[in-house]
């Protein structure tokens, strides 16, 4: 109880103190008369997920086991009082809506109710499920929200598993959707449909005044520097269409035709909260934007929008940025009652809190009784039109009540009265549709005339909320006329949501929209002319054909879509026969992209490597190899027009036909120059790769120097590299050396080969041509022209002469190199490197133990050290659970060396079990041995090795405490950084951490600290280690950087990459640790962490 009490006086002087200094210092960094500051601090609130309001306007938050009412109970601006509602869900909750006595919860099993009917402001119990979703995870289901028709809208990521059998409405406008989805359910949850899909992770999602919905989707971060990488997007979500996501090696662009309007990129980080302002209380040039978080750059972005066509033209720019030590990693936003913008931070174990982000300046505005729910209204029918925020809980809880008071027919008059404002008979659209099933066929009719477009579009789109699946075709047909694109998209949106049969007569009114010039409005036809009965179809077709080459293009696409993936009609009849007989670059393009959509489109496949998601089909071409000859030598005339997107797009074609024409090789070759962007030079390596085509002595020469020049290119160019860069380039550089076997030689001959990074070059090849490449590498280090790296010692792995293992053994004395020199010199065994191999039986790094317990069995005869070894290495094996057999193996060592001394005592009873018990029987056995040594070998004493365990948290809280932040030098810190190995696992080509970029801005010191102290504290599931156990007793534990069905690649604890067959795997077992060492900061002085947190405070990125 004491210990309790004096927690809480600790944490309210912290959060004094916190509060104190808030007052004085900026934490972010916000535009002029805007002011930030702390609501709530860790000790309220730690690593929080979400944040949301409650109908009294209070701010509710959640994480790991707890969901949290926060309360400023005097108006100061500041949380002074906590009130727990549920200690649950144990994943934390990545959604949550607070609708009267009930909160919803995306978290642990899925989407989860609670309920508070005493009103005692706790949960009654625990909740109830509602729908079974995957949740809890980084990549499953994560924010729930009311629309503005009523309904419940989720979303979630690539890895919840929502696909057909997920769905259970009959007009859902997807029903077979990939990769991330957003969904919307009816308020009572009956059914789920699905709206869009191919979203690889985006978090949250929030409607504009106007209606339409925004989500902010995550990058493809560790492909960053090859050419199918894709930043950050915002994007307009538009029913019916996709997001891009196909697999870990394909994300589309932002052109191709299916995609929802991307209508910013924001480059990398990790996309967290999305909200809109619809508020009185910030300027005017901040009502209506969209607010995107960003966790990994602690930053909120402003994205102001205009209307273009049926989508949005943005401009983004920075609103809020973590300047001070507190550590911003913004998850969630909201905006309270009283206008202000609430954001809470956390996220992977880090410190939590919640800012507040007001506008202090003169508004010149008065204020508003909304801003206090307690506050009176006169609940009359412009408070209900312009309520604030209106899909927040605190608005809700006022204005739907009074709504349901004032009857439907106020609401018609409101919605048709020219003298209110666009934005509140918007309103009162919407307020019909989710109270009062929505406008009658006679309120269509008087708004057709309606001369603002936004009306009239919102009117549609009411309209089709209401008739659920069964319009009036005139209606419809009348929308599908107007010259707005806007109107029209949402008029096709409805029909997405109806049957086949519903569709009919409306085949010339699709046929048009077809031929729109607006995008959107475009694939939406296409979408629905797919779903037409046969007949419908066909009279579109005939439509289609006569009025131009637009539609006839966009019909075959349609066509294509209703099942007949690779029919000759479509790439051949249409896609080929357009790109014979025009040469305007907008048919063009839109020709080629119908030709990979005809082929079966890109994606991942069992039949090629990752790196050709991208640019090989995903299912066989069709057997008209004439035709497609044909294909090939147009391409060769066409091929390249000088038009970027068409070009590189026309490459990607000619990679995906794989056709046999010398012509069309050279073609690609000549794109890479000397002064061409490395990532383009990427794109046509690639292409040429999927080209079955002999190459000529010059032209391979030219293929060696293009790779050996791309690192000086993307070093010049400083662009950033991440961890599948480079197994992806391996890849590729696989298929070159299948078509042209003579390449490995020229690279290795080459004057410019012999850096360190060609290593990936080296890894393939056996033989004698390794043994020269193996032997440049080592004339450069003797130079003093290269510096060793662990994947540079690699390379000496099976070489047998005296330099080489001289080498080795030189390495080390480097902290760095040691794990693969002991590699290296276990496999050659000599007998003067048995101390280092001994020793080497205690390495933190498991591969490196077993291969010198594996190498040890070899030597005679038995010393006392050696037996030592042994039998502290079994104390450690009774520790690890997961390396069971293991520590058989050396159990049975420890007795076969112990035998070697007959003379000694007998051994201990337990010297025939085996290690693979409970973990108190491993212990006791473990124990015998320690015991039965000591007796025989008293003057050979055990001798550990510095522990790995770090010591408690409070000793490096006092540690800490001591730190002079400010005082921290970061030239220094780098040189420790690199010391302390920190580069290889998080900088450059080779990297299986996080990237540290802006991580200063996001952790505070005192949660950067905890991180490094002890990494395994919070390890996010990406980092997760994989222990690996072969036939053959290697035990090999490290990061999986890719998979596939026959085997996987695994960057080891000694940054080595190795492929491993998937039938050589005899055991395999995730474990909860990170691949990140415990000691690292265990003899560092008070200065070294300062230089080092003063380092890391220098990796801002963006």
């Amino acid at each position: 109880m004491a210990t309790r009490f004096s927690r809480f006086l600790l944490g309210c002087c912290l959060l004094l103190i916190v509060d104190e200094t808030s007052a004085q210092i900026p934490v972010l960094d916000v535009p002029p008369g805007f002011r930030a500051t702390l609501f709530a601090g860790d000790e309220q609130a730690s690593n929080i997920q979400f944040l949301t309001t409650n109908a009294a306007g209070e701010i509710v938050v959640s994480g790991p086991g707890y969901i949290r009412v926060l309360v400023d109970s005097n108006g100061d601006g500041q949380a002074d009082l906590v009130h727990p509602y549920a200690d649950s869900p144990a994943s934390g909750a990545q959604g949550l809506f607070v609708e009267g006595p009930h909160t919803y919860c995306i978290g642990d099993a899925g989407l989860l109710k609670y309920s508070d009917r005493d009103g005692d402001g706790r949960a009654d119990g625990p909740p109830e499920l509602i729908q079974s979703l995957r949740a809890g995870g980084e990549h499953f289901t994560h924010s729930i929200r009311r629309g503005p028709d009523g309904w419940w809208y989720l979303i979630a990521g690539n890895e919840a598993g929502i696909g057909t059998t997920s769905i259970t409405s009959d007009r859902s406008p997807l029903t077979q959707p990939q990769a991330g989805v957003l969904a919307r359910l009816p308020p009572d949850f009956s059914s789920l449909e699905v709206l869009a899909d191919g979203y690889r992770n985006a978090y949250d999602f929030a409607f504009n005044a106007e209606g339409d919905l925004f989500t902010y989707d995550s990058d493809g971060e560790r492909e960053i520097s090859l050419p199918i990488y894709r930043p950050t997007r915002v994007f307009h979500t538009v029913t019916g269409m996709n997001h891009g996501w196909v697999s870990r090696s394909w994300k589309k662009p932002n052109y191709f035709p299916e995609m929802s309007p991307a209508i910013v990129e924001l480059g990398r980080g990790s996309p967290t909260g999305v909200v809109v302002y619809r508020h009185h209380r910030f300027p005017p040039e901040f009502r209506n934007t969209l607010f995107v978080l960003d966790w990994t750059y602690g930053r909120i972005m402003a994205i102001k929008l205009k209307r273009q066509g049926a989508s949005w033209l943005a401009q983004a720019k920075q609103f809020a940025r973590g300047v001070g030590e507190y550590g911003f990693a913004p998850t969630a936003a909201a905006v309270g009652p009283d206008g202000a913008l609430y954001v809470s931070v956390g996220g992977r174990g880090t410190q939590g809190g919640v800012f507040r982000i007001a506008y202090e300046a003169d508004t010149s505005e008065p204020g508003s009784p909304w801003s206090d729910p307690r506050s009176p209204l006169k609940g009359d029918l412009a408070d209900v039109l312009n309520a604030p925020q209106p899909l927040a809980a605190w608005s809700r809880a006022r204005w739907v009540p009074w709504a349901r008071q004032l009857g439907e027919e106020a609401f018609l008059v409101a919605a048709l009265d020219s003298s209110r404002s666009t934005a509140a008979r918007i309103r009162a659209i919407e307020i019909l549709v989710e109270l009062f099933q929505g406008p009658d066929i006679d309120f269509l009719r008087a708004m057709e005339a309606e001369p603002d477009r936004e009306l009239r579009a919102r009117t549609i789109w009411a309209y089709g909320r209401s008739v659920q699946g069964n319009p009036d075709r005139q209606v419809l047909r009348q929308a599908l006329q107007d010259t707005s694109p806007v109107v029209v998209r949402q008029a096709l949106e409805v029909l997405l949501g109806c049957d086949a049969a519903h569709l009919e007569g409306l085949e010339e009114a699709v046929a048009r929209s077809l031929g729109s010039e607006d995008h959107v409005v475009r694939q939406l036809a296409v979408k629905v002319a797919s779903r037409m009965t046969n007949e419908s179809f066909r009279q579109i077709g005939e439509v289609a054909r006569k009025t131009g080459w637009s539609e006839a293009l966009q019909m075959a696409r349609a066509f294509v879509d209703r099942g007949y993936v690779s029919h000759a009609y479509a790439w051949r009849d249409i896609g080929l026969a357009a790109i014979q007989r025009h040469d305007e670059p907008e048919v063009l393009l839109t020709a080629t992209l119908l030709i990979q959509h005809a082929l079966g489109g890109f994606g991942d496949s069992p039949v090629h490597a990752p790196v050709f998601d991208g640019y090989l089909a995903r299912l066989p071409l069709p057997a008209e190899q004439e035709s497609l000859q044909v294909l090939a030598e147009e391409l060769e005339k066409l091929y390249p027009t000088g038009e970027a997107i068409l070009d590189w797009e026309l490459a990607r074609l000619i990679a995906m036909i794989s056709p046999t024409r010398p012509k069309l090789l050279e073609q690609l070759l000549a794109r890479i120059q000397p002064e061409s962007n490395p990532i383009d030079d990427l794109h046509h390596l690639i292409c040429l790769a999927c080209l079955p085509v002999e190459r000529t002595a010059a032209q391979s020469e030219r293929i060696a120097q293009a790779l050996l020049n791309l690192f000086p290119k993307l070093e010049s160019s400083q662009a950033t590299i991440d961890r599948n860069w480079e197994p992806r380039v391996s890849e590729m550089y696989r298929k070159l050396v299948e078509y042209d076997p003579t390449l490995p030689g020229r690279l290795v001959d080459h004057e410019l080969f012999g850096q360190a990074d060609h290593v990936l070059f080296v890894r393939p090849l056996q033989g004698e041509i390794r043994q020269r490449a193996v032997q440049r590498f080592l004339a450069r280090v003797e130079q003093g022209q290269l510096e060793l790296t662990p994947a540079l010692v690699s390379m000496l792995a099976g070489q047998t002469d005296d330099q080489s293992l001289l080498l080795a053994r030189g390495c080390l004395a480097d902290e760095v190199l040691a794990p693969t020199a002991l590699l290296v010199l276990a496999e050659a065994n000599r007998p003067e490197d048995r101390e280092a191999l001994q020793a080497g039986l205690l390495s933190p790094h498991w591969e490196v133990v077993t291969a010198c317990l594996k190498t040890q069995r070899t030597w005679e005869p038995a010393t006392p050290e050696l037996l030592g070894q042994l039998v502290l290495l079994l104390e450690r094996l009774a520790r690890e659970q997961e390396l069971a057999s293991l520590g058989d193996d050396t159990l049975v060592e420890v007795r076969r060396r112990a035998e070697a001394f007959p003379e000694k005592q007998p051994l201990p009873p337990s010297a025939s079990y085996k290690l693979s018990k409970t973990a108190e029987e491993r212990r006791l056995i473990a124990t015998a041995w320690q015991d039965w040594y000591a007796a025989n070998f008293p003057d050979v004493p055990l001798v550990r090795a510095n522990g790995s365990a770090n010591g408690p948290w409070s000793e490096w809280e006092a540690r800490f405490a001591e730190v002079d932040w400010s005082a921290g030098d970061a030239a220094r810190g780098a040189i420790s950084f690199q010391r302390r190995q920190c580069a290889q696992c998080h900088q450059g080509r080779s990297t299986v951490g996080p990237s540290l970029e802006g991580i200063a801005g996001r952790f505070s010191p005192r949660d950067l600290m905890i991180a490094i102290v002890d990494p395994n504290r919070d390890v996010s599931p990406r980092y997760r280690t994989t222990m690996l156990v072969t036939h053959t007793g290697k035990t090999h534990t490290g990061i999986i950087i890719y998979e596939s069905s026959d085997g996987l690649l695994l960057r080891d604890s000694t940054h080595r990459t190795l492929r491993i067959e998937s039938g050589d795997i005899d055991l395999r077992r995730q474990l909860s640790t990170s691949l990140m060492p415990e000691n690292l900061l265990k003899e560092a002085s008070l200065e070294e962490v300062a230089d080092l947190f003063a380092y890391l405070k220098s990796l801002g990125g963006q």
